[in-house]
């Protein structure tokens, strides 16, 4: 009954009725440790918190995930070399199953099992392989849900859909002139993609196409490509110079891809320090015709300035030497050692 409470409730109210019926059922009610769990509800119930976006991804499978991905070749024993030689493969390993997914979206046409049309057809070319699985399940799931209208205003009609099994009901609100929907299960705000309330809703009404509203740009096959786009009209727009990061990137990683094709052959390491040598002087040609040119066009590439001058703290006396402060300390008259004139202190008897 705490797992339900947990991660089986859909809304605050089946919450409540779980958790009142399990404090009943097990006389809880003077538990300390239960009152203070009700009191953190919102932390841990997924009832609770679906107002935001989490992609149903929960603290637990974040840890988890994690581990599995960098710890699974890895023991208490592994140095710091061998980590990351395993770090570096796993990178690879992502970049090469993030390529071929890339070309499968783009390539592959999902299978569904019977012909699609209207809204299936339309998730298909906008979805990546994973999130039209997730969406195939929700549509069939609301395609078995049944439905009816408990209100009707102008071009906005209320629904009550229950699931298929009759569990649960949940109210969705549509308006056919804006092509906007809304649910109470609150699925589009926790995962950004419509559940199967709203596509029951959209299917009886001979909706083809999936509002632009409720498509995610980051479950898209054109993820990467925009989020590119963007990055470089920002970089545009803020400085000249941040042109080149882009291009920085994709330059490096080529380049560091070529050094370790090369490294394991001396031909091909000859070839790329004699290149790199040659490219080296061909620019620096291009660095001096450039300065040549500004020289005589009385412009300077860079402005020599003062150098920043720096006042210490106090008066700024110099610093006194330890014997100074130990003389001063014991009472002497003055902080200085001032010069004896010759004769006028008499040596010691014992240096005769």
């Amino acid at each position: 009954m705490f797992n339900k409470c947990l991660s089986g409730c859909g809304n605050e109210e089946e919450f409540e009725n779980y958790w009142t019926s399990m404090i009943t059922k097990y006389e809880l009610e003077n538990n300390g440790w239960f009152n203070r769990l009700y009191g953190l509800k919102q932390k841990w119930c997924i009832a609770l918190s679906k107002g935001f976006f989490s992609a149903r991804i929960r603290s637990s499978q974040r840890s988890e995930s994690t581990n599995h991905a960098i710890g699974f070749n890895a023991s208490l024993t592994t140095n710091l070399t061998e980590f990351y030689g395993i770090y570096k493969n796993t990178v690879k390993r992502w970049r090469r199953t993030e390529q071929q997914d890339e070309f499968n979206c783009s390539r592959a046409v999902p299978d569904t099992g019977f012909e699609m049309a209207g809204i299936m057809r339309h998730a298909s070319e906008v979805y990546t392989l994973t999130l039209f699985k997730e969406f195939q399940k929700e549509f069939m799931k609301g395609i078995s849900a049944s439905s009816k209208i408990v209100g009707d205003y102008d071009t906005t009609t209320i629904y009550m859909v229950t699931s298929p099994r009759g569990e649960s009901s949940n109210e969705v609100i549509f308006d056919s002139s804006m092509k906007l929907i809304t649910c109470d299960c609150l699925g589009f705000e926790e995962f950004g993609m419509l559940c199967y309330h709203s596509l029951r809703v959209l299917f009886i009404n001979s909706v083809q196409k999936i509002p632009d509203a409720y498509i995610k740009n980051r479950w898209t096959k054109t993820a990467k490509s925009e989020v590119w786009d963007k990055f470089g009209r920002v970089l545009s727009i803020t400085s000249q110079a941040g042109k080149s990061i882009p291009w920085r990137h994709n330059i490096t990683r080529k380049f560091y891809n070529l050094v370790l094709r090369s490294e394991d052959n001396e031909d091909a390491i000859k070839i790329i320090e004699e290149s790199l040598q040659r490219d080296s002087l061909a620019i620096d040609s291009l660095s001096c015709t450039e300065s040549v040119r500004m020289l005589r066009s009385g412009k300077s590439s860079s402005n020599i300035l003062e150098p920043a001058r720096s006042r210490t703290k106090g008066r700024g006396k110099r610093a006194k030497w330890h014997f100074e402060v130990s003389k001063k300390k014991r009472g002497g008259t003055s902080t200085s050692v001032q010069a004896n004139e010759f004769g006028s202190k008499t040596p010691k008897p014992h240096l005769f």
